[in-house]
């Protein structure tokens, strides 16, 4: 008896099994067909993993997060038209020339045919990145708004030495140095930096370039251990990328400002400090013209929204806290000593204005001047000297403040000049406080800043007085016919001291004892102001506590109408909004603990001092 067949209809070509309607094959339609995987993608464009990661780099092209993945949750997924995109690049052609030229070229070695090969790697295929900066960077603002991380990383290596096993080249070294050095060269002349915090990673900067900020982090002048599981060709092929982008930047910054560019150095310079003092010659000659220029900034706002609104006056706020900074230094001869940091001090110092700044790094004596300085630590004009050392192992001159490197930074973000008492020599400095926390918008304002802000205001106030009265006698000596004799506020207080120092002179005086009575005339304003501030705080502290008793004390209000609204708004949200929002209040409470927390701990210092 035959066997009879079970006749069943197979499925077509290319369809799921009993999907007879359909006919898709799985990941080939709708979001899953939108991404490929990373062999996917190396298979499309037959390249090595190390190319591959190279092009992305270097194209600004990442991997992404797709929602379903169809080829399993441990891939790394890139979109289809990311790698299609990445097809018709120029680049790809010359990966291929560089890999079939090594192959020649090694070979030629094996076989020491070294003159062989010594003129085919005068032939090797070389590449640049310019079509790609104008590719990913159509106008100067674009890369602005990313130069962060460029000088950052500039900044990195070059305080990095070349290192075969990690194969950091050294041209790669000296260019980012070069590079820094001339971006850090525009801040000075432009007159740029806003901002500047030393922390345990390094020094923070930011800068104010074509209306946009720009931070970065330099590191501390020390020798850098390299760890092992950083790769650093991957860092190598980003610094790649940010030498092209920061050297068409760099051309434009100057252009704009009328500077030629390559900006021009010294040759002849001491073989140990060549570096400091290459930079240091560029920024000589930026101190030497550099000049504050008072600009209205706020016209096109006056005209939109008026005088007084909100904007305007907060831009003219801003516009004089910025003035301020350009001037601080000015009108002081600074010397910074061998065991300063130069670079960051130095910098700051320019960026402020400073008249003129020696240095004693690179000196073969002590005492003595370092390759490319200005003056000698024993020049007479000198007004401070910055120095990290105890009073006993200086040769203390009376005509010279001794300051720690802290006076520089502190005052610079303060926008005046500091009393020199708590940054003496050999003690302990206040706080250094970071510019780039709004402490009014966390909830807590440390002691120090409470100090500085009215230091700051007073200070401001007096040079507005100074300013009107000077103003004053210019308008009615114009009026009388008669030329000005007046001043502006930096020349009348020059001459106010003038006059005190002559009067102290005649009385008997000597130049020194007149010298420590204005420090320890400074030291009791700043402890006046630090005295006001904590009562201040205490009294609002006790107010607040006491206002807290009593809440305590009174019955538990019914909540108001928008208080309701809210919670019948929160009952209805979403799961996944309601998260959302849970996580923003536990933060919002996480900060509030805190500055509790700061306020309590500050309390319990003062009573302790209080009993002491």
């Amino acid at each position: 008896m035959a066997k009879h067949k079970k006749h069943t209809k197979k499925n077509p070509k290319g369809t799921k099994k009993g999907d007879t309607i359909h006919g898709q094959k799985k990941g080939k339609k709708g979001e899953a067909a939108a991404y490929i995987t990373r062999a996917q993608a190396l298979a499309k464009l037959s390249l090595p993993l190390a190319d591959f990661r190279k092009l992305c780099i270097l194209k600004g092209i990442y991997p992404r997060d797709p929602k379903k993945k169809s080829h399993g949750l441990d891939k790394t997924y890139y979109h289809v038209k990311d790698i299609s995109f990445l097809t018709h690049e120029p680049l790809l052609n010359k990966f291929f020339e560089l890999k079939t030229f090594m192959k020649k070229f090694k070979r030629l070695i094996g076989r020491n045919e070294n003159s062989l090969a010594s003129s085919l790697e005068t032939r090797k295929p070389a590449y640049t990145l310019h079509h790609l900066v104008r590719e990913r960077y159509p106008s100067l603002d674009d890369a602005v708004r990313d130069l962060d991380d460029a000088v950052s990383m500039l900044a990195l290596f070059q305080s990095l030495s070349a290192d075969q096993r990690k194969e950091i080249p050294t041209d790669a070294i000296n260019e980012a140095t070069r590079l820094y050095q001339e971006f850090q060269l525009y801040v000075i002349r432009a007159q740029a930096l806003r901002k500047v915090f030393v922390s345990i990673k390094g020094y923070y900067f930011q800068a104010e370039i074509s209306g946009h900020l720009v931070t970065w982090l330099a590191p501390h002048q020390f020798a850098q251990n390299l760890p092992g599981e950083v790769d650093f060709r991957v860092m190598l092929t980003f610094l790649e990328f940010y030498r092209t982008l920061v050297k068409f930047v760099n051309f434009k910054l100057y252009s704009d400002l009328g500077m030629a560019y390559p900006p021009k150095r010294q040759q002849k310079q001491d073989e140990h400090s060549a570096e400091v003092a290459a930079l240091v010659a560029e920024m000589k000659e930026a101190a030497q013209a550099q000049e504050p220029v008072s600009a209205d900034v706020t016209s096109d706002v006056v005209a939109d929204f008026g005088e007084q609104s909100a904007e305007v006056l907060e831009m003219q706020r801003q516009a004089v806290a910025t003035n301020r900074m350009k001037i601080v230094f000015r009108g002081l001869r600074v010397y910074i000593n061998r065991e300063i940091p130069l670079r960051p001090v130095y910098f700051v110092l320019l960026c402020g204005g400073v008249t003129s700044a020696g240095w004693e790094r690179g000196s073969s004596t002590p005492g003595g001047s370092g390759s490319g300085s200005a003056f000698k630590a024993s020049d007479t004009r000198i007004t401070h000297q910055i120095v990290d050392r105890p009073v006993d192992q200086l040769d203390v001159t009376a005509s010279r403040e001794y300051v720690q490197p802290q006076w520089v930074f502190d005052s610079f973000n303060t926008g005046c000049l500091l009393p020199v008492g708590p940054y003496g020599a050999g003690r302990v400095p206040p706080p250094h406080l970071s510019p780039f926390i709004d402490d009014k918008a966390e909830g807590y304002i440390p002691r120090q800043r409470q100090v500085l802000d009215s230091y700051a205001a007073e200070v401001a106030g007096e040079a507005s007085k100074a300013t009107q009265s000077t103003d004053a006698a210019t308008s009615s000596a114009s009026a009388d016919g008669n030329p000005p004799n007046g001043g502006s506020a930096v020349s009348q207080g020059t001459f106010q001291q003038f006059s005190q120092e002559l009067q102290a002179e005649a009385s008997g005086t000597w130049h020194s004892s007149f010298r420590e009575q204005q420090k320890k005339h400074a030291s009791e304003q700043m402890e006046k102001a630090f005295k006001t501030s904590d009562a201040v705080v205490l009294g609002d502290e006790k107010e607040k506590q006491e206002e807290a008793e009593q809440e305590l004390m009174k019955p538990a209000p019914r909540p108001t109408e928008e208080e309701e609204e809210r919670l019948r708004a929160k009952a209805l949200m979403p799961k996944k909004h309601k998260r959302l929002l849970q996580r923003i209040e536990s933060s919002a409470q996480k900060k509030l603990d805190a500055n509790t927390r700061l306020a309590k701990k500050r309390k319990q210092l003062d009573e302790r001092k209080a009993e002491a």
